[in-house]
């Protein structure tokens, strides 16, 4: 965090910081001299956006996706040399992924304590501000939310940095981070409203993003009595809003041409095309199918950076709709003859089909226009499912929630419906803890929720175990190390067990 701040107050983030750690900074910029108005309150709530993603060098967008696919049973790297020993469990503490997602972070949670912190003062249209100062703790909530699952405890800065002396602190408990959290969403759901402007927070993002805040704490270190009934409870204000609603076609719930639909909760936006400058997403580019016409008539797709485990593919059944919307598995060579994802010149099976803009006519607007979803109906659902059970075992209500997701996937897009998946009955608490589980795989793949799942549930390891059993995973990986950089700068920082 020190690092990054040094890097924020001299005013070059996402630049290099070496030369700048050389010298002894003079000054900094007066802040009173900013935020007067109320245009300047949306240029800083549009900096706490534009901190989730800058460019291609994306917090929520690439890297963090690079720690929580590589370093679960999702997905592996292939080509990226540098990203191997995240997959391979054999990262260390300065491992420069880990250090990009704790700089990014904090970058990002410091432009929400400037929107905090400086719009309060400001005259300006009370319900305005009342918006921006919510949207801002949502992002707070959400960066922190990712912080306190990949790390554990965090130092909690709640006020806008603008010297050095206020970066040197000692970390939070993970229980206040989430208290925190918590009442920093619990402020944003009672302010938002139900409809908002696309790619920015609503209400109902806000409550669905504090039920799976709960959902998580109820299996931690810091959980609290009624953590799953609140989970629970909201996941069901959510459902019941008018604004939101499970697709009929799972297809249309992601893709960059199906934006911003009704199942969607919050997602953070990439551009339409790849251009010099802007936010755009790799994860359909770098996910393509190698050696594969994606778009016909444009050149073959060169991606294969990010390719998905055979054993978590696997765990889609053929005649699961979801399988196809979700995979590339075969397609057209440059010679026009179909191929199969073993035929590929990176042998595994591409997930980019969530990615992709099917509609484009040219390559890189297919390859890097897609939005990334953080949350969507369908976690929803399942969350509740999840919850229910884990309250009284599997009632008729938690049956209503899975099935209807497995219910959605039979009606494929409307025509020829499929017998598979059927609906579940009968089942064990554990057993349907486990169905449900699996439903989030074949659900939610590559949305970037299966490590959160793996961790928060402890069978990261026994996952990793038996499909890799000589990787060194251990349980010091339910937590990424805190960055060699940060523990060295800042001395009151101390580094996570076996690190």
């Amino acid at each position: 965090m020190k690092h990054i701040f040094l890097c924020i107050l001299a005013g070059v983030l996402f630049t290099s910081c070496s030369k700048f750690l050389e010298e002894e900074p003079q000054s900094f910029l007066a802040p009173e001299n900013y935020y007067k108005t109320a245009e300047d309150a949306f240029i800083a709530l549009t900096g706490a956006y534009d901190a989730l993603g800058s460019n291609s060098e994306t917090f929520i967008a690439r890297r963090l996706q690079y720690l929580t696919w590589y370093a679960s049973d999702e997905a592996l790297a292939p080509t990226l040399t540098a990203q191997k020993p995240l997959d391979e469990f054999s990262y260390v503490s300065d491992n420069d992924d880990v250090s990009r997602v704790w700089n990014n972070m904090y970058a990002a949670i410091n432009a929400t304590n400037i929107v905090i912190n400086r719009v309060a003062g400001i005259t300006m249209n009370d319900s305005l501000k009342s918006q921006y100062l919510a949207e801002a703790r949502f992002l707070r909530a959400m960066n922190y939310f990712y912080g306190v699952r990949l790390w554990g405890d965090l130092p909690l800065v709640t006020i806008e940095v603008t010297s050095l002396s206020e970066v040197d602190i000692a970390r939070s408990p993970a229980a206040d981070v989430y208290g925190q959290i918590i009442e920093d969403l619990n402020y944003a759901a009672e302010r938002l409203a139900p409809t908002n402007q696309n790619g920015r927070a609503r209400k109902g993002a806000a409550k669905a993003l504090l039920a799976k805040v709960y959902l998580t704490r109820a299996s931690s270190v810091a959980a609290q009595a009624g953590d799953y009934q609140k989970c629970a409870d909201l996941c069901s204000e959510v459902i019941v809003m008018p604004q939101h609603t499970l697709l009929p076609d799972y297809e249309k719930a992601t893709g960059a041409e199906d934006e911003f639909n009704r199942e969607s909760l919050f997602e953070w936006q990439g551009d339409r095309v790849l251009i010099s400058s802007g936010e755009h997403s790799i994860l359909g580019a770098f996910s393509l199918p190698r050696g594969m016409f994606v778009v016909p008539g444009q050149a073959a797709s060169d991606g294969g950076s990010i390719a998905a485990e055979v054993d978590y593919f696997n765990k889609y059944p053929d005649g699961d709709y979801r399988k196809q919307c979700t995979f590339y598995t075969s397609g057209p060579d440059k010679n026009g003859n179909t191929i199969t994802w073993q035929q590929l010149a990176v042998p595994y099976p591409s997930p980019a089909r969530k990615y992709i803009n099917k509609n484009a006519s040219t390559r890189d607007a297919a390859a890097f226009s897609g939005n990334f979803v953080v949350l969507r109906m369908a976690d929803v659902y399942l969350m509740r499912a999840e919850a229910l059970n884990e309250i009284s075992g599997p009632t008729a209500d938690a049956y209503t929630m899975i099935n209807a997701i497995r219910a959605r996937a039979r009606n494929r897009d409307g025509v020829n419906p499929s017998a598979i998946p059927a609906d579940l009955e009968g089942l064990s608490k554990e057993s349907f803890r486990d169905a449900v589980l699996n439903e989030r795989v074949l659900e939610l793949g590559f949305e970037g929720h299966r490590w959160f799942d793996l961790v928060r549930t402890k069978r990261l390891v026994q996952t990793i175990k038996a499909i890799h059993p000589t990787y060194p995973v251990s349980d010091k990986h339910l937590l990424f190390p805190i960055p060699a950089n940060e523990v060295k700068l800042n001395p009151k920082i101390k580094q996570n067990p076996e690190w």
